[in-house]
């Protein structure tokens, strides 16, 4: 979509900030991406981010939904449980990735989404799940609705629910925890309760059932920090099952778990372009309704 004007103040705003407070939907990372890109020009003439708009500037540009990661579209097969033209929300699997890092830089979800777009969009990440928790994660297919939720994460008005498996029995019908978290000095993957966390952190939590062994609980996160949920059941002392980084077993009785019993079962937004609420829940894995089955609580 290309477009033209000319600016009518002299207010000597940086270009990024000038954009991104005429068009809102989109972010200041947007406009400096494209400014960079030359498809924003001043006078016709490319420019820097910080330039200062000036009264009679002629601006043209052209939006374009952009994704700043260079991936391969791989056909990794995908549980897709709703889509329309804005989003798509997939029930993910275990052992699979959200996104490239050190060490995963393919065989991910968004190189899975990019094959099953087939270049007609690119998928936006706007939050995570840890690569072996499974459930519902929501992308963006377009610059305006990964702007829309992002804010709402950060507004903290996307309601969140999960379903998981602890150790030991929660006498407590529900409870919320209210305890800050940081990274491990010892280990820089783990993130714990101490004395030197600074991050806000809240759960809640309560008992769908639960025997002398194990109990099921549905938990609600107020804050999303990283691996916020296996660390605070750590902190009360209910590691979740099969989470041996935080202290779970990884079996029970003769079963065997390859991975932390924790699934994201239900999550409820405004949509970025109706705003109407939306709530979509997310199946259980095969192995924790196998857990739940064989396990009488």
């Amino acid at each position: 979509m290309k477009k033209k004007f000319v600016c009518e103040n002299d207010n000597q705003e940086r270009l990024d900030c000038f954009m991104n407070n005429i068009n809102k939907e989109y972010s200041r990372t947007f406009f400096q991406n494209i400014i960079k890109k030359g498809k924003l020009l001043v006078n016709e003439k490319q420019v820097y981010p910080s330039y200062k708009v000036k009264k009679n500037d002629v601006i043209e540009y052209s939006i374009e939904d952009t994704n700043e990661m260079l991936l391969e579209p791989e056909n990794i097969p995908l549980n897709i449980i709703y889509e329309d033209n804005d989003i798509v929300v997939i029930n993910k699997q275990s052992n699979l990735v959200v996104h490239p890092s050190f060490g995963h830089k393919t065989g991910t979800l968004l190189n899975a989404l990019l094959y099953h777009f087939k270049g007609k969009h690119n998928p936006f990440m706007v939050h995570r799940l840890d690569k072996d928790t499974t459930g519902a994660i929501i992308f963006a297919k377009n610059e305006k609705s990964k702007v829309s939720l992002s804010k709402q994460f950060q507004k903290r008005t996307i309601h969140k629910t999960y379903i998981t498996a602890v150790m030991g029995t929660v006498f407590e019908e529900k409870g919320r925890i209210e305890a800050p978290l940081g990274r491990s000095l010892q280990n820089r993957k783990i993130i714990e309760v101490g004395p030197l966390a600074k991050k806000q952190a809240i759960t809640e939590f309560k008992v769908l059932s639960r025997n002398r062994d194990i109990s099921l609980l549905e938990v609600h996160i107020i804050t999303g920090r990283t691996h916020q949920i296996r660390s605070h059941m750590k902190y009360i002392g209910h590691p979740v099952l099969g989470d041996v980084d935080y202290g779970g077993s990884d079996h029970f009785k003769d079963i065997k778990f390859a991975r932390q019993m924790l699934h994201s079962y239900r999550v409820k937004f405004a949509h970025p372009t109706t705003s109407k609420q939306i709530e979509i829940v997310a199946s259980l894995p095969d192995d924790m309704k196998d857990l739940f089955k064989n396990i009488k609580l």
